[in-house]
This record gives C-alpha cells, sequence and structure tokens, in this order.
C-alpha cells in the first residue's frame, strides 16, 4: 500500500511540475529611421513593443536597443528612451574622417522600461543631436532594433495536468480502499 501511494505522489508531481512552467519570450523589432540631421535638435521615433507586453504582468530579463548610424562628431548625441536618458552615440573611428563607415551602438534599456505599460504601447526613443562641427557638421540615423527578453505573466492553463493529477489521486484512493477490503475479509 506505501509503494502504491509513493507511486501516485510521484507521478502527480512530477505533472505538475511539467504543466505548470512559463518560459522566457524573446522579441526583436527593427525601427527603419533613415533620417539625416544637421545643426541641434531632437530626432524622435516609435520602437515597436510585443503586443502582449504589459507590466506590471510581465518581467524583463533584458532590453537592448541597437542604433545604427554614422557620421556622428563626438558625445554630443544624447540617446532616450521614455525620457530615460540611456547613453551618447559615438563614434569610434575617428572625427577627422570624412567618411565614417556605418557603425552601431548598443544601450541598455532595461531600466527604461517601467510601469505602468500597457498593451500595444510603443517605446519612446529620442536622440538629442548636436551637429556643428568643422569636420562633421550632419549626423545620419539608419535603423534601430530592439531585443527584448521577457517572462509572460500570464502562464498556461494547466487543465490537462490538473485533471489527470486529480484522476491519479482518486485512483489510489480506490486502490488503497479495496486492499483494505480484501484485507478484512
Amino acid at each position: 500500500m506505501n509503494k502504491t501511494i509513493l507511486a501516485v505522489l510521484v507521478v502527480g508531481l512530477s505533472m505538475v511540475c511539467a504543466v505548470g512552467t512559463a518560459g522566457a519570450t524573446s522579441f526583436t523589432s527593427t525601427t527603419d529611421v533613415d533620417r539625416w540631421v544637421i545643426g541641434n535638435g531632437t530626432l524622435t521615433w516609435a520602437q515597436a513593443m510585443p503586443s502582449d507586453f504589459e507590466m506590471p504582468y510581465d518581467t524583463i530579463n533584458s532590453a537592448t536597443l541597437k542604433i545604427y548610424s554614422n557620421f556622428v562628431d563626438g558625445n554630443n548625441d544624447m540617446v532616450s528612451v521614455e525620457n530615460t536618458f540611456v547613453g551618447n552615440l559615438k563614434n569610434d573611428t575617428g572625427w577627422f574622417l570624412i567618411w565614417n563607415p556605418l557603425e552601431s551602438r548598443s544601450f541598455d534599456i532595461a531600466s527604461a522600461i517601467t510601469a505602468p505599460w500597457s498593451t500595444g504601447q510603443s517605446l519612446d526613443i529620442s536622440l538629442a543631436y548636436d551637429e556643428r562641427g568643422l569636420f562633421n557638421c550632419l549626423l545620419y540615423v539608419d535603423e534601430s532594433i530592439l531585443c527584448l527578453d521577457y517572462n509572460n505573466g500570464a502562464s498556461p492553463v494547466p487543465e490537462p495536468g490538473t485533471v489527470l493529477l486529480l484522476g491519479i489521486g482518486m485512483a489510489g484512493i480506490a486502490i488503497c480502499g479495496k486492499r483494505r477490503l480484501n484485507n478484512n475479509a
């Protein structure tokens, strides 16, 4: 009888563990900015977010924004996400070059995405630029790519596992009851 109860518990617990887990979701979106800017000002665009992403229910594991640009003349170009400063565009090839190859700059933006966040809301990105240098007096912003990894707060409904666990438990009780009757007779 003890072996039967132990077997029922082991099978039931393994079913609950297999059904009740929720995994991480990865999302990538690309926005084609394709803009030339000169002088100083602010360039803004909206980055698409997952249609099912909602805070406080979802949890962000990581969020990275990569901006591709060239003709960056220094550290005066400030990137903000949802009105939170996340860093500067930088020119790693040197300011003296007339033509700079297209470069990418990655920003960790997980802390800029805060609750409340509703489904369907886009990510607001702004670039405050100051392109008035001697050699590079303009800036080209090609595209931005968002890579988001998050745990979705809506876990799957474990109905088949619950019904199976209930059935195994009832079968175990029935077997124990039948053995008691057989031992008393």
